[in-house]
């Protein structure tokens, strides 16, 4: 299975989904220390460094079609409770970058990650209302739920936001709800 990493980091992510048995092709990360050691991580992947909204970046984050696979984590910043809850941080912004990229190569699924307040304060209903509603013009299923590290063999008692969207192409069930059902079972 093919896959595509933005916003990259260490490759934190992508060992997991490796793991999990997806080839990551192609990955992206601005901060040039991260992409360094990234590439030492992870050799057999293309690491693309800069930012996603540059056009060169993105056109060739986008060029890799066929691909099973989007997942990420965009900053988190501007919707933490530990910053500034900013939605007009520009980080804040990237969320759209990540779903651009979707657009344009049509995985069959795509697995965003962020800070837990992003899929349970009142503060960001708007923003989830959006997110479900840019998912579903592009034609995809999908659900935002909340898991804790710690329930899967992470040291760590951490919850995390995770947007998912699965492909209208793939059958999972015609009730909305089933999606997040189907995910909260696996999830346990």
């Amino acid at each position: 299975m093919r896959a595509i990493s933005l916003f990259s980091g260490l490759g934190g992510m992508d060992f997991g989904f490796s793991e999990a048995g997806f080839n990551v092709e192609i990955a992206n990360e601005i901060d040039l220390n991260a992409a360094r050691n990234y590439s030492i991580n992870c050799e057999n992947t293309l690491m693309e460094v800069g930012s996603i909204q540059d056009p060169k970046v993105f056109k060739k984050l986008t060029s890799v079609r066929g691909v099973d696979l989007v997942f990420g984590g965009p900053p988190c910043q501007g919707f933490s409770v530990a910053g500034k809850m900013n939605p007009a941080d520009e980080r804040s912004q990237l969320i759209w970058d990540f779903l651009k990229v979707v657009e344009h190569t049509k995985p069959k699924i795509f697995v965003m990650e962020n800070v837990k307040a992003l899929a349970i304060s009142n503060r960001w209903t708007s923003i989830r209302e959006k997110l479900l509603k840019k998912a579903d013009d592009l034609k995809y299923q999908a659900a935002i739920i909340v898991l804790n590290s710690s329930k899967f063999g992470v040291p760590q008692n951490r919850e995390r936001m995770f947007f998912i969207g699965i492909s209208n192409r793939i059958p999972v069930g015609s009730d909305k709800n089933n999606l997040k059902k189907m995910l909260y079972e696996r999830a346990e």
